[in-house]
């Protein structure tokens, strides 16, 4: 931990409270997959609208707790604010005189994909006093090899592991995640982060490889999720999970993994690269206690666990997977629906 001044030891404080709130966020949603009587938050029904066929659907979806999204959000601020912590006390530390008010605002983590308005803003932030985050100065080179357009880092909507469980192939909806970490800073500013139930696994043993091509699936109250043939036992498994919606409109992605990857590039790469010139993996405890022991802060830093919350809740969610297998089976209702009028004729 010789790597990190003292005076940013509040800063790996704040990275530990992201990953306490992001674990917090995963026994949430392992929770609400598994409903209060453990029964699921889907109810479904079987409905016969075409003679001898039966379409599953979903007739209610248990409303997701608000505390979810409030969590997402609380973990975004943490993240953001760690890296504006260690670039104002870098541009603070070697100054002659104090910053002004005016200079104390402008200064932030800058975050740019078009390097044209990176160096313009760079330039306008010179002009104000703020050489620290000149092209040639230490923090402006350190600053400029985070940004998107120099670091190909991305990070994918669906994760390596669920991925190759549906056989999916590459994974298009790649973003930067100093861009993520931005944008759904900004976005919660003005409206609330969008976390709901959003998509479902759908699997039929008889029929796997539709399953794998299907994917996670949007579901919303009469989505009908297959067509089975009556009298005919058919198991059909679901997997609802909460989703978290990208800023502007993007894509639905698990909230836990897409915290993983943002908390492990804030504290592997930008935190010490700002710091030292270069990425140390591992080079921050993901688990730290926060309670009132009365330990140092570099004590608690030294005591500090490596497994992130993302690894902790995967462990959980997969002793709770082996107990949801033994369930019994549920057999919704089947109720009459309307024939259309081409088939009466």
């Amino acid at each position: 931990m010789d790597w990190l001044p003292e005076a940013l030891h509040p800063v790996a404080m704040r990275l530990a409270r992201a990953d306490q709130l992001a674990f917090e966020l995963a026994e949430i949603a392992l929770a609400w997959s598994r409903g209060s009587d453990d029964r699921g938050p889907l109810t479904l029904r079987q409905v016969e609208r075409t003679p001898g066929y039966l379409d599953v659907e979903v007739s209610t979806i248990r409303p997701v707790p608000p505390i979810a999204a409030m969590l997402f959000s609380e973990v975004v601020h943490h993240l953001r604010s760690a890296i504006d912590n260690v670039v104002f006390y870098l541009v603070e530390r070697n100054r002659d005189a104090p910053l002004t008010d005016s200079q104390a605002r402008a200064v932030s983590m800058l975050i740019y994909e078009d390097p044209k308005k990176f160096e313009d803003k760079v330039k306008g932030l010179v002009k104000q006093g703020l050489t620290e985050f000149a092209t040639t100065a230490t923090l402006g080179k350190r600053t400029a090899a985070l940004q998107p357009f120099a670091d190909k880092t991305s990070v994918p909507a669906i994760s390596p592991a669920l991925s190759m469980l549906m056989g999916a192939g590459p994974d298009v909806a790649n973003e930067h995640p100093l861009v993520l970490l931005r944008d759904y800073s900004n976005d919660d500013k003005h409206r609330t982060i969008r976390l709901a139930a959003g998509r479902s696994l759908v699997q039929r043993l008889d029929d796997v490889p539709r399953t794998r091509q299907l994917g996670m699936r949007h579901i919303e109250v009469g989505t009908v999720l297959e067509v089975v043939q009556k009298g005919v036992v058919t198991p059909v498994d679901t997997s609802p999970a909460l989703h978290v919606q990208r800023p502007d409109g993007g894509v639905w992605v698990g909230p836990g993994y897409e915290l993983d990857c943002l908390s492990r590039h804030v504290a592997d790469i930008v935190v010490p690269t700002l710091i030292t010139g270069m990425s140390l993996p591992g080079g921050l405890p993901a688990q730290v206690d926060l309670s009132d022991t009365g330990t140092p802060l570099a004590e608690r830093l030294r005591q500090g666990g490596t497994t992130r919350a993302h690894d902790r809740a995967r462990e959980m969610a997969g002793k709770a997977y082996w107990e949801a297998m033994k369930r019994d089976r549920q057999f919704p209702p089947i109720v009459a629906g309307t024939v259309p009028e081409q088939e009466k004729s």
